[in-house]
């Protein structure tokens, strides 16, 4: 073997550790579950929010007080619609 075939097999060598550490991490980031959610922090509310991109809508009924930015979609933020209240019906 020369010296150059050497240095390839171990250079291969070091990328695939690379991949391998890299998956491995990134399949025990997936894995783990997410943090608890706290039920004092959560609030009921009814708002309507609008996809400016693709025009969907959404009514959050419960929200996080702690996450602060509105849903996404279409990876922009939604804009907050306002609508009157609704009077009951007898």
């Amino acid at each position: 073997m020369t010296g150059a075939v050497v240095l390839d097999v171990i250079v291969a060598l070091l990328i695939g550790l690379v991949i391998w550490r890299v998956s491995w991490s990134t399949i025990r980031l997936l894995a783990s579950p997410p943090p608890d959610v706290d039920p004092d922090d959560v609030v009921v509310v009814d708002q309507d929010y609008h996809c400016s991109v693709c025009g969907a809508e959404v009514t959050l009924r419960a929200v996080n007080t702690r996450e602060g930015s509105p849903p996404k979609h279409c990876r922009e933020e939604m804009i907050m619609v306002w609508r009157p209240a609704q009077a009951p019906s007898p």
